[in-house]
């Protein structure tokens, strides 16, 4: 792989795709008012998404902040073998999502130091389905020569 920046970027922003699908259609079905864009909304405005407008932009920062995750896995798989990608796609998301909520906890950030069950819940599994998308992503990338 000639280029793990570009390569880990776009197996990471494709899989906050994916990501945010799942977290969408959890909200969607329990009614659920915490989105992953959340997050990146009170980081850029300090505060929840008000309108059509903050929402969107707050939704491509999380998915340009996926982006940047996927860059970290992609030095990360540099110095490790490709066995297990799944596997080690799967654990980097799962440790993200701790690092994310535990950071968010420590430093007690406004609107999202408290989560319901159904929340937790949604945000693991979306943090799974991210790690193994983003290992299977890289994978390809790397295996056709992508980038």
């Amino acid at each position: 792989m000639k280029d793990r920046i570009t390569a880990g970027f776009i197996s990471g922003f494709v899989a906050g795709i994916g990501m945010n699908v799942v977290d969408w259609i959890v909200n969607a079905v329990y009614g659920q008012k915490e989105y992953l864009y959340s997050w990146a909304s009170v980081i850029i405005y300090g505060r929840m998404a008000e309108n059509t407008w903050e929402i969107v932009f707050s939704q491509v920062g999380q998915l340009f902040f996926a982006g940047f995750l996927g860059i970290i896995f992609a030095y990360i798989m540099f110095k490790l073998s490709s066995r297990n990608y799944l596997f080690k796609g799967w654990l980097y998301g799962i440790i993200a999502w701790f690092g994310v909520y535990g950071i968010s906890t420590i430093f007690r950030i406004p609107f999202i130091t408290s989560h319901s069950a159904v929340t937790v819940t949604s945000h693991l599994l979306s943090a799974s389905l991210y790690g193994v998308l983003l290992g299977e992503g890289l994978h390809q990338i790397t295996k056709r020569k992508l980038v």
